[in-house]
């Protein structure tokens, strides 16, 4: 029996006259089959490219390349993976630049409209949506989109604020804000009870933060708060000093030093966290119970390098833009916003 979603790909490839390269690159593209077919031109559009031809000129923009990325893997088999992902721009270092669809904002039946509104406001909120038992993809994907390009603004904003340690000598962004989000059905209900993909969720901002004096980590804390402020009053939201992790590295060996603490003090009075062996032996560098550092994976995870003191790069403060037009496809709870 074939999944809704297979059928759904069939109809989109049927319609749109794509062939089994172009789906493959839609679907990199984070493309569902409803969106291929809404941009079928019509007769009278005859300025509009064809969907295969329009498939194929974004991912070659976004990409690079006219092929997908699983035919170009299977030419070079042997091909490890790649260390660094490494663009100097110094507005934009990210290895793609993901086109954010604007949303259009959900009102809440039950909130008090203009002329009835006393202390709440109305409007937009964050209430049940009506969406819950038919789950969008298209705005699903713009929020998580969202939610990366957040986490993008608050890496670059912290690295611009720790530049000015000397005992900082390079920082860089990994894990899923330093790479293109993949498809994959997700942890949600509505998502998940019917097997429908959506972009995969940027939970977290992780950084790696090299290191030639570990006994100033409290300067590297106040650093990030500065860098953090930049990002709490944008159009996507803020981002919370915990949805931060730094990892401590030494600048001379490389090595895993520890996580960059968020407590005001060291230790903190009544935190059991502060009873891991070894945790607070430096000020402010954290350890965890059971936690184990995978140097030989850490090598070879994609990263995005966004200061390099050795070589006098360092990114731009982020151009943050964009309107705030929401609507949400879901219940969202304090476990799904970023803010």
């Amino acid at each position: 029996m074939n999944h809704p979603k297979d059928d759904a790909w069939k109809e989109a490839k049927r319609r749109c006259r794509l062939n089994e390269e172009d789906v493959s690159m839609a679907k990199e593209l984070g493309f569902q089959p409803r969106s291929l077919i809404k941009n079928i031109p019509d007769p009278s559009q005859k300025w509009k490219a064809p969907v295969n031809e329009w498939i194929r000129s974004l991912y070659e923009e976004k990409f690079g390349s006219s092929r997908p990325r699983t035919d170009r893997a299977a030419d070079s088999p042997l091909q490890g993976p790649s260390k660094v992902i490494e663009f100097r721009n110094p507005d934009s270092p990210w290895p793609d630049r993901p086109e954010i669809p604007e949303l259009a904002p959900y009102v809440d039946p039950y909130d008090p409209g203009p002329e009835d509104e006393d202390d709440y406001g109305g409007g937009m909120g964050w209430g049940d949506s009506p969406f819950e038992d038919d789950p969008d993809e298209d705005e699903e994907n713009a929020l998580m989109l969202r939610r990366q390009c957040l986490f993008r603004w608050a890496a670059q904003s912290i690295a611009e604020a720790v530049s000015g340690l000397p005992e900082v000598q390079k920082l860089a962004a990994f894990g899923a804000v330093a790479q293109p989000l993949e498809m994959e059905v997700p942890r949600f209900r509505e998502f998940r009870r019917r097997d429908i993909e959506i972009l995969h969720e940027c939970a977290d901002l992780d950084l790696a933060v090299w290191m030639t004096d570990l006994g100033r980590l409290k300067e590297l804390q106040k650093a990030l708060k500065r860098g953090l402020s930049m990002v709490q009053d944008t159009p996507y939201g803020g981002v919370a000093h915990h949805q931060v992790d730094v990892h401590i590295m030494d600048a001379a060996t490389g090595a895993y030093c520890g996580r960059l603490c968020i407590f005001k003090e060291c230790p903190k009075t009544g935190k059991r966290e502060c009873h891991v062996p070894n945790c607070g032996a430096k000020p402010f560098l954290q350890q965890f119970q059971r936690y184990r550092f995978n140097p030989g994976q850490f090598e070879y995870e994609p990263k995005v390098i966004l200061f390099d003191r050795a070589s006098g790069f360092v990114v731009h403060k982020p151009k943050i833009e964009g309107k705030l037009s929401m609507r949400v496809s879901r219940s969202v709870t304090d476990d799904d916003v970023p803010f």
